[in-house]
């Protein structure tokens, strides 16, 4: 049976998204890879306990894995040669710098100066499928909004993403259901947005909706204003500060996983908001398929969705990304690393992301011990 590659399966996304397979009774062969050996062989245990507790008898295993080496990677992956990898992989979580004090937060939360973080292992990990010389489809869940548009300049496309747009997009999907008074799943909502709108600002950022509740197209009666008030209502708008590392990500989970059996089913479905398919930046519906993905956009064009998300991407902090896979950041966040990390960087260049992110990390921990972070 051809097999899916999930990577960073000790992880809290990759935990969860084990967990969600063991339990779907479906003919899939699963083999969780990490680092930690130790907690990666744990969790494969835990979720065959459940599966078997359910009277399902999945093809689990796990296999350790350092993407730092990536020879050894190649070499795995061409012995193993998984139809889709998951890569979950990150040298900081997206919410790592929740943890400090609000004030702080508020200055460097946009999450593009932290781009090394992101882009260093999936950099690695593309490295390897390409020296593997295995024909597979990867979905990327390190910021797939930006990392994916670097290697796509450097000739290593990953297939897509998942969860940001899409998760605010699941959340719409219910809050035009509620105030129009039908069935949720009488409501579809197609999207474009960025992380930087999704995330940063909370829809207070350029995005773009077609919304259809029971055959009928609603978009007009739901203007971006109107959207972002009715998300603030809902009470999706609240950033929550956190004592200590975030592990609840269910929702992050399901929207990498229904991407993940899109392509290992070769469903041929649309899914609403998929974030950087094929090397474009943010989030577009697609179509799945064992091929890869294809993106389709109702009533918008593709230069102007493009446009859409290169502004959202500068919520974010990210000014562009040049030809030669160089990401530019916005000054005033490129001042705010300096103020308060004491972190210079107004150009990233892909091989510098590593060495940058040994920086980062430094640089993060001073203000965990100045801020007696546990």
């Amino acid at each position: 049976m051809d097999s899916i590659l999930l990577i960073g399966s000790a992880g809290s996304v990759g935990h969860d998204i084990m967990y969600l397979m063991s339990s779907m009774n479906l003919p899939m062969k699963v083999i969780g890879a990490d680092y930690n050996e130790a907690k990666g062989r744990y969790e494969v245990e835990e979720c065959l306990q459940i599966a078997h507790n359910l009277g399902y008898y999945p093809d689990f295993s796990f296999t350790t894995i350092d993407l730092f080496n990536i020879e050894q990677t190649a070499e795995m992956l061409h012995k193993i040669k998984p139809k889709v990898v998951c890569n979950l992989s990150s040298l900081g979580s997206w919410w790592i710098t929740r943890l400090l004090p609000d004030d702080e937060y508020k200055k460097i939360g946009p999450i593009g100066p932290w781009l090394p973080n992101h882009l260093t292992l999936i950099h690695k990990l593309m490295q390897a499928i390409q020296m593997s010389g295995i024909d597979t489809q990867v979905v990327n869940g390190a910021l797939p909004d930006a990392t994916n548009v670097v290697l796509s300049r450097l000739g290593l496309t990953p297939t897509c993403g998942g969860g940001n747009m899409d998760i605010g997009v699941q959340r719409i999907k219910r809050i035009v259901a509620r105030d129009m008074g039908v069935p949720y799943q009488n409501v579809q909502v197609y999207g474009v947005g960025h992380h930087g709108t999704f995330y940063t600002v909370k829809y207070n950022g350029p995005f773009w909706l077609k919304i259809i509740a029971e055959g009928n197209d609603v978009s007009q009666k739901y203007p971006n204003e109107k959207i972002a008030g009715m998300y603030d209502e809902a009470g999706f708008a609240v950033t929550q500060q956190f004592s200590g590392a975030l592990v609840d990500q269910m929702k992050t989970a399901t929207s990498f996983l229904n991407n993940i059996l899109g392509l290992y089913f070769d469903t041929k479905r649309i899914h609403e908001a998929v974030p950087g398919p094929n090397g474009l930046p943010g989030a577009y519906p697609a179509r799945f398929s064992a091929n890869g993905v294809e993106v389709v956009l109702p009533g918008i064009s593709l230069e102007e969705a493009i446009d859409i998300n290169e502004k959202g991407g500068q919520i974010d902090g990210i000014q562009e990304i040049k030809d030669d896979g160089t990401v530019v950041f916005m000054d005033q966040n490129v001042e705010y690393m300096r103020e308060v990390v004491g972190y210079v960087c107004k150009e990233l260049k892909p091989d510098e992301s590593e060495a940058r992110a040994k920086e980062l990390g430094d640089r993060l921990k001073e203000l965990y011990d100045k801020y007696n972070v546990a």
